[in-house]
């Protein structure tokens, strides 16, 4: 599976299951967004699609743990979020799992998708570039009757976004775009992702 087609079809198989979305509504079918535009990579490379092959991976900082995920809270779920989104494209360019994977509930089939794709160009040599996300609204919901995780909704801008071959060939590209993301955190022995959902703008 290319990074091109995965992050749609694994929405797809996470709206599916209904994790997300029901009865997480605060009057427009999402939790309430608040607050102002975020970069949530550590630094803003290019977005703009090669048209030529790439020279080689660009080394990419890897995001700083935010100091409210300290926190059990709505705004600790918000932060593990935000941080979350930040390890992806750090993954694709870097090939290091080790943050990704901790976060990772094991029923999170996005997170093991992202997981196995990035194993699998890194492991013949390849790489990804772009990519990052850029929070414009962030709202959320703690656990109820129902849900036993937070409900954090975002809004924002996705990069545009390339994978290479080891000898830097393009392999897939996404254009990037305008997107709606809905993450279940559970706050279990540290923060975990349960799944995410994107429905793009």
């Amino acid at each position: 599976m290319t990074r091109a087609l995965m992050t749609r079809r694994m929405a797809a198989a996470v709206l599916a299951t209904g994790l997300l979305l029901a009865g997480c509504s605060s009057g427009d079918g999402q939790p309430e967004p608040t607050g102002s535009a975020t970069d949530v990579s550590s630094e803003s490379p290019s977005s703009t699609e090669p048209t030529t092959a790439a020279p080689g991976p660009t080394p990419w900082p890897e995001p700083t743990r935010p100091t409210a995920m300290e926190r059990d809270d709505i705004e600790g779920a918000k932060a593990a979020a935000e941080y979350f989104l930040a390890l992806y494209p750090y993954v694709y360019a870097t090939g290091d799992l080790e943050e990704w994977q901790a976060m990772s509930h094991p029923e999170c089939q996005f997170c093991a998708a992202v997981a196995d794709d990035v194993s699998e160009l890194h492991s013949s040599g390849g790489y990804g570039v772009g990519g990052e996300i850029v929070v414009a609204e962030m709202g959320a919901l703690p656990p109820d009757g129902e849900y036993t995780h937070f409900r954090v909704g975002v809004r924002g801008t996705e990069s545009a976004s390339s994978s290479f071959s080891a000898d830097g060939e393009p392999l897939a590209s996404a254009k990037g775009g305008e997107v709606n993301y809905t993450i279940a955190v559970l706050a279990e022995d540290g923060w975990t992702i349960r799944g995410l959902a994107t429905e793009e703008q």
